[in-house]
């Protein structure tokens, strides 16, 4: 497939089991802002709280800002954690990110909420629309439901480095004509 026709959406689809695939996107987005391109978006952080329950954030690739996904509703809880307020402040990030006009996108993961057509799929499909490449990553339990979001109409990415500065900078370059190295 040429650059060409290459779609301006890719997916790092990754095992269940494998949970360092943000350290990667962020990486490589801290790359790509070193040299001086405009990336912006969201990363995922995961620690645990001082009872062991998992705290998840989102990171503001751009401010340094960060979202806490999760409350804390105590060790014994089997309720839902994820914080709705902190969600909607996260994804205005992205409408900012879009409204800016960022080069590239990065949209922490494609996961439970988006399956559902929750989360962030209004704001990913809203960069493919503007034209603005978008990368994100996809646990392998939600990529029958990113393939019904994408039609299929995405590039899958092997969770590796070097593929992924690959296509980011494809992209990148597509969108300036190749006057600028990545």
């Amino acid at each position: 497939m040429s650059t060409a026709m290459t779609p301006p959406l890719a997916a790092l689809i990754y095992p269940d089991e494998r949970h360092d695939i943000e350290d990667l996107l962020e990486g490589v987005a801290r790359r790509l802002q070193q040299s001086g391109r405009n990336v912006g978006g969201l990363v995922h952080h995961q620690s645990r709280y001082a009872n062991g329950n998992k705290c998840m954030r989102l990171l503001d690739l751009r401010s340094g800002l960060q979202f806490e996904m999760t409350e804390d509703l105590g060790v014994s809880s089997k309720a839902c954690s994820l914080n709705p307020q902190a969600l909607a402040q996260a994804s205005v990030v992205l409408r900012q990110a879009l409204a800016d006009g960022v080069e590239l996108a990065v949209v922490n993961c494609f996961g439970q909420l988006e399956a559902a057509g929750g989360g962030f799929v209004q704001e990913i499909a809203a960069f493919v629309e503007a034209g603005i490449p978008v990368v994100t990553a996809v646990a392998a339990r939600h990529e029958a439901g990113w393939q019904s979001f994408t039609g299929g109409a995405f590039v899958r990415l092997p969770v590796d480095e070097q593929a992924l500065l690959h296509w980011c900078c494809q992209q990148l370059q597509r969108e300036d004509q190749g006057d600028r190295s990545c």
